[in-house]
């Protein structure tokens, strides 16, 4: 007669138990952070495509007055604005007849939300571009908090970075998209400081001097080439 032999199976110890939950909460944590970055890169192209499709029907605007001062106002375009979803959106062309600027651009921004690193992107004639998460220094070098540098040294330093200088339009479209994100409680981009910044915008009635936003207000001015104010390129 044959005796049978139990098998005794031994469960996981608490440690071990402790180790797999806590392998599975990290995989999970880099798998969800993957995610959210496919995600916003995704969004950021979504958006950069409809800013982009706004150019050519901007020119078409442009036909019959022979300026930019129905563009914001066209319905094409704002239902292309109304697309960017997950972004708060904002169109302008500047009118100054004193300065001898009667809609001779256009721009256009989005933004997503007011955390830091900024997300968001313009679009005007010179194309549609990325705003960059940090400053950059007189040489060119990205910094951890925005400079000041005169007009001239600022188209430059924003070229040597592989970006370019903002157009008025572009900026101040920037400021007033965060009013509208930041639920009207703030005009300033994230990561900016609230300082005059420098667009790269010569004033028509006086090429010695260049258009500026004061992102703590909203507000245009303008300043001459040689006075310090900050910068941030896009690109």
């Amino acid at each position: 007669m044959f005796k049978t032999q139990s098998r005794v199976f031994e469960g996981f110890t608490l440690i071990e138990l402790l180790v797999v939950i806590g392998i599975i909460g990290i995989l999970s944590t880099i798998v969800l952070a993957s995610l959210n970055a496919a995600r916003t890169k995704g969004q950021i192209a979504a958006t950069k495509s409809n800013l982009k499709n706004i150019i050519p029907q901007a020119e078409l605007t442009y036909d019959v007055p022979g300026n930019y001062s129905t563009v914001c106002a066209d319905t094409k375009v704002v239902s292309m604005l109304a697309a960017i979803t997950g972004s708060s959106t904002s169109c302008y062309s500047n009118n100054n007849a004193g300065y001898s600027d009667v809609n001779l651009r256009w721009g256009a921004s989005a933004i997503m939300g007011t955390s830091t690193p900024i997300q968001a992107s313009s679009a005007s004639q010179n194309g549609v571009g990325t705003w960059d998460v940090q400053g950059v220094n007189s040489a060119g070098a990205f910094v951890g908090t925005d400079v000041t540098m005169n007009w001239d040294t600022a188209n430059t330093a924003c070229s040597t970075s592989g970006g370019r200088l903002p157009t008025i339009e572009e900026i101040k479209t920037l400021s007033d998209a965060t009013f509208t994100a930041s639920g009207s409680t703030t005009y300033m981009p994230p990561s900016f400081v609230p300082y005059y910044y420098w667009s790269s915008t010569t004033v028509p009635s006086n090429p010695a001097n260049a258009y500026i936003v004061n992102v703590a207000t909203g507000g245009l001015g303008v300043h001459n080439k040689t006075v310090n104010d900050d910068v941030r390129c896009v690109r």
